[in-house]
């Protein structure tokens, strides 16, 4: 399904019935990512949460021309317009890696609507060179062969276990969405040192304290977004859930997807 918001065609896929939820992917990524790690928790209470998946503009199916300069505050405001027009007044929000990121502004902005917050590795610091980051390490636990082509260098610079279940589980839910984004669209918003990519009020954020019941999962061999100012930043959190796992990097879903699941049961009460 497709819904214009501000003239911009926003791809969407809405699942079950319930208390709305509302999924934001990975950069790069699209809502295939977060449908197929997510779906098999909810579906077996599918009267209890309403599945929202979004392909956030710029990635997947949704537009990737903008009239203005995109930006992280943008998006956020691009998103909750979008859950205005499809009526959704208050939502859960689950976001990985730059999802998360949008999830916390949404969260900063309007915090009377987001009834939780479950987040997988995500973006706390938009700058990259500002970031406190971890070290990627691969784990082989058989006997897995990996076949080579044009992603198998990035399937070992980004998942921490290497078997066949884990590559398997890459293809179906990393590379289509690395075929379908936009490299303009990301070069704009990392434009400029990356203040677009940064909430205007990054900082504030980092120190907000918030009553939101919030769960960080994140990957101790974590290069990308690391996991020291997530830990950080889940103190300000009256209600906060927090797990840092020894043998997950930042694609955690792929690397430990039953405890990923687990955490998902737990949140939602599934």
């Amino acid at each position: 399904m497709y819904q214009s918001v501000n003239g911009i065609l926003i791809h969407y896929e809405i699942i079950g019935a319930g208390k709305p939820v509302v999924f934001l992917h990975g950069m790069c990524l699209d809502l295939i990512s977060m449908k197929l790690n997510y779906e098999d928790s909810f579906s077996k209470k599918n009267g209890s949460y309403q599945r929202i998946y979004i392909d956030i503009p710029g990635m997947g199916k949704s537009q990737s021309f903008f009239k203005v300069q995109p930006s992280s505050d943008y998006l956020v405001e691009l998103i909750i317009e979008f859950l205005n027009l499809i009526k959704v007044d208050n939502f859960y929000l689950c976001g990985h890696s730059y999802g998360g990121y949008l999830s916390l502004g949404l969260a900063y902005k309007y915090p009377k609507r987001v009834k939780g917050l479950f987040l997988t590795c995500p973006v706390v610091t938009a700058n990259p060179n500002k970031r406190v980051t971890a070290s990627h390490i691969n784990i082989k636990n058989d006997n897995f062969n990996i076949p080579k082509n044009k992603y198998t260098e990035d399937f070992l610079e980004m998942n921490v276990i290497i078997n066949e279940k884990s590559w398997k589980k890459y293809l179906n839910e990393i590379t289509v969405g690395l075929e379908k984004y936009n490299a303009k669209f990301l070069e704009k918003l990392q434009s400029n040192n990356f203040e677009y990519y940064r909430f205007q009020k990054e900082q504030t954020i980092k120190n907000w304290n918030s009553d939101i019941p919030i769960f960080f999962l994140l990957g101790k061999r974590d290069q990308v977004v690391g996991f020291k100012e997530q830990k950080k930043l889940a103190a300000n959190f009256k209600d906060y859930n927090l797990l840092i796992l020894e043998e997950a990097g930042h694609n955690l879903p792929i690397d430990q997807s039953n405890l990923f699941s687990n955490c998902v049961n737990y949140f939602f009460k599934l």
